[in-house]
């Protein structure tokens, strides 16, 4: 998985975007919507290769 610029991150095979978390050390609450380019997915969505994931935090404010 490609994070930034020359920067990838391998995972498992059939990871999904819920297990991204913690690949990369943090913890699943911390993100509310994922994305793969622009359609949103549920945590459970598999990943595949080549895939462009974005990962959103929880908002709140009033």
């Amino acid at each position: 998985m490609y994070l930034s610029e020359g920067i990838f991150l391998e995972i498992p095979e059939g990871s999904s975007a819920g297990d991204l978390p913690a690949c990369l050390g943090f913890e699943p609450e911390k993100v509310a919507m994922y994305f793969i380019g622009e359609a949103r997915v549920e945590f459970d969505h598999p990943l595949t290769e080549g895939d462009v994931v974005k990962m959103f935090p929880p908002i709140t404010g009033g």
